[in-house]
């Protein structure tokens, strides 16, 4: 499994996986909702939502979903600007 997470960050590229990071980032801070809070409500650790709003992980699709309920706002919102 972790390999297939290798491919998948490898897949994402760094332009792309920043711009998710940023993406999901403004949709937060819209929300007005701390790193803090919003790590809680996905049920990950502060350390992933800071990592992930900077571009340096990416998360599952499980991941997103969950933030997309929890911030009401379409999966789609968080590829605007992504080119694949």
């Amino acid at each position: 499994m972790q390999q297939n997470c290798k491919l998948y960050n490898t897949f994402m590229g760094n332009e792309n996986k920043y711009l998710l990071g940023r993406n999901i980032k403004a949709e937060r801070v819209r929300k007005n909702m701390t790193q803090e809070q919003f790590a809680e409500m996905i049920d990950m650790s502060l350390s992933y939502v800071s990592k992930l709003e900077q571009g340096l992980t990416t998360p599952t699709a499980f991941v997103l979903f969950k933030m997309s309920n929890i911030l009401d706002v379409p999966m789609e919102d968080f590829f605007k600007g992504i080119k694949i």
